[in-house]
């Protein structure tokens, strides 16, 4: 039954206030991520934004109180759905490490490069870049990081105290590679380009764990 009180409370579409909100702020999202990786944020206004969203732009500004924000806001998007993809790809049981780095580094590979819009906005088109995007990026590579270090410690009991370092380094050098891949293929890998830069980005973890022994 649909509750007519007031429009905070109606039920339309089956949706409630918050639920059309949210829904809103995807479709926002969704196409920011298209524009952003098609023209640039610097070229992408929020008033063409909301036009190929066909919403207003009252309800850009009821989510983000700037362009800026918005791309931070998919920044974070795309990272945390990146590492669902890296967390869900975690082999159970007993595996050996190859198997299990070349698991994780495969996912994160192909989260970031299937759709070259994630990568883009992932790693470039902010034009200009602010304090605040700076540091949402390095948030991002602290929090990967810690996997790094979560898988290192199954198979060594002995890690050095520079471990936190260590493993930003290594994320650091494992999106350097897929960004370089894909600027030398012009965001457009093909099957083989993704499968070699998988063996490539696991020999490169692999060999810093046992550089570590």
């Amino acid at each position: 039954m649909t509750d007519t009180s007031d429009d905070s409370g109606r039920v339309i579409l089956g949706l409630d206030a918050a639920e059309r909100a949210e829904r809103r702020r995807e479709v926002i999202l969704d196409t920011a991520l298209e524009m952003f990786a098609t023209d640039g944020v610097a070229k992408t206004s929020i008033e063409a934004l909301c036009q190929r969203a066909l919403v207003g732009n009252k309800a850009f500004y009821e989510h983000f109180r700037s362009k800026q924000e918005c791309y931070v806001a998919l920044l974070r998007r795309c990272t945390d759905r990146t590492f669902s993809r890296v967390v869900a790809a975690m082999p159970t049981g007993d595996q050996s490490e190859d198997a299990m780095v070349r698991a994780l580094v495969g996912a994160l590979a192909h989260a970031l490069i299937d759709d070259p819009r994630v990568s883009i906005v992932t790693f470039g088109v902010a034009g200009g870049l602010t304090v605040q995007v700076d540091k949402q990026r390095r948030e991002n590579r602290r929090a990967a990081s810690k996997l790094v270090i979560s898988v290192w410690e199954m198979y060594n009991d002995d890690l050095p105290e520079a471990v936190d370092s260590i493993a930003l380094a290594v994320i650091g050098g494992l999106f350097g590679l897929i960004g370089d891949e894909l600027d030398r293929v012009d965001y457009s890998p093909d099957p083989r380009t993704v499968d070699r830069l998988v063996d490539h980005m696991a020999e490169f973890v692999l060999a810093a764990g046992r550089g570590m022994r």
